[in-house]
């Protein structure tokens, strides 16, 4: 499942500098800062992107509907965002690939990113910064 977790989903957050409060048009660099793995019977725990195969850092590109990794070290995988709604505020974005489904959602004021991955009976939360790309 880990392995295949990782063709679902390619984004990130760390410490970049806050989205700026614009259009949600164009594209943003994003960096992993927490993974969490959660089971139903256990509870979460903390995590970490190699144990679950993500890329430090993703590339979001809101005009293609495309998340790219771009970690040095990964295979630069690309996924088709299937699904993205934007306001004045928040981007929502969400997709599919295989059983696995992943959402995220981006508050452009803090560029603060909060995302899922979830395949049957588990699940991961990831947590992190997005900044828009120059």
């Amino acid at each position: 499942m880990r392995n295949s977790i990782s063709k679902a989903l390619v984004f990130a957050s760390a410490c970049l500098l806050p989205v700026a409060a614009s259009a949600a048009t164009g594209s943003y660099i994003c960096a992993f800062s927490e993974v969490y793995e959660c089971e139903t019977v256990t509870g979460c725990s903390r995590g970490h992107l190699q144990d679950i195969n993500l890329p430090e850092f993703v590339v979001l590109d809101l005009d293609k509907k495309q998340l790219s990794g771009a970690a040095i070290g990964h295979e630069h995988r690309t996924e088709d965002i299937e699904g993205m709604t934007s306001d004045d505020k928040h981007i929502h974005i969400h997709g599919m690939q295989d059983e696995e489904t992943w959402n995220a959602t981006i508050i452009l004021e803090t560029g603060a990113l909060a995302g899922g991955i979830t395949s049957g009976t588990s699940s991961f939360a990831v947590f992190g910064n997005c900044t828009q790309k120059e």
